[in-house]
């Protein structure tokens, strides 16, 4: 599957930080698995989830998901 611009940038701002999967995972308090369907682009994230990744990434919500 081809990843979005946004999906995109989900990674690579996660991974900047140096973020693993687990850690952002841990700290949205999601699974691992949900984090990697979430940036597969095969979920599509609650709007509560979404503003968490968001605020602990510092991205805006558009930025990472639309």
């Amino acid at each position: 599957m081809k990843l979005n611009a946004p999906r995109l940038t989900l990674i690579k701002t996660r991974k900047s930080l140096g973020m693993t999967q687990e850690d952002l995972a841990s700290k949205v308090k999601i699974s691992r698995a949900y984090l990697a369907n979430i940036e597969g682009g095969k979920y599509t994230p609650s709007l509560e989830v979404a503003k968490k990744i968001s605020h602990i990434l510092n991205r805006s919500i558009d930025e990472l998901f639309l």
